[in-house]
């Protein structure tokens, strides 16, 4: 996390995929939290744990590497992935509803997607 947020004071980073300090603080933070209030609210509202927080620190690391414009697609791609990936199991009845699923693969699986792309994806967004 520390690097990727120093990186972002090197003047000579490709903009595009690299943000500033600002866009890599507010993306880390954001990363972080967004997974956190999902544990959070899921710990809430059926009193058991749905995630750990390896997958709100590997959102930060996204954020702090590539802004806070990463972090939508990221998970936006990292849950549908898991869930072509998942869904045939469900369906065969190999795993069930309560089957635990390590979602960090999915998560890095959605950043190289977004790295990969993200000439094309910030000019059709922002």
């Amino acid at each position: 996390m520390f690097i990727g947020f120093v990186k972002s004071f090197e003047p000579n980073l490709n903009q595009t995929i690299f943000p500033n300090y600002i866009n890599s603080l507010i993306g880390g933070v954001f990363g972080y939290l967004i997974i956190w209030l999902i544990i959070f609210f899921y710990k809430k509202v059926r009193n058991k744990e749905g995630m750990g927080l390896g997958d709100a620190k590997l959102m930060a690391v996204v954020g702090f590497w590539f802004g806070w414009a990463s972090i939508p697609f990221t998970i936006f791609i990292s849950s549908f992935v898991a869930l072509i990936f998942n869904v045939p199991s469900l369906l065969k009845k190999n795993k069930n509803m309560t089957t635990q699923i390590p979602f960090g693969p999915y998560i890095i699986i959605g950043c190289i997607i977004y790295v990969s792309f993200a000439n094309q994806i910030k000019h059709m967004f922002l």
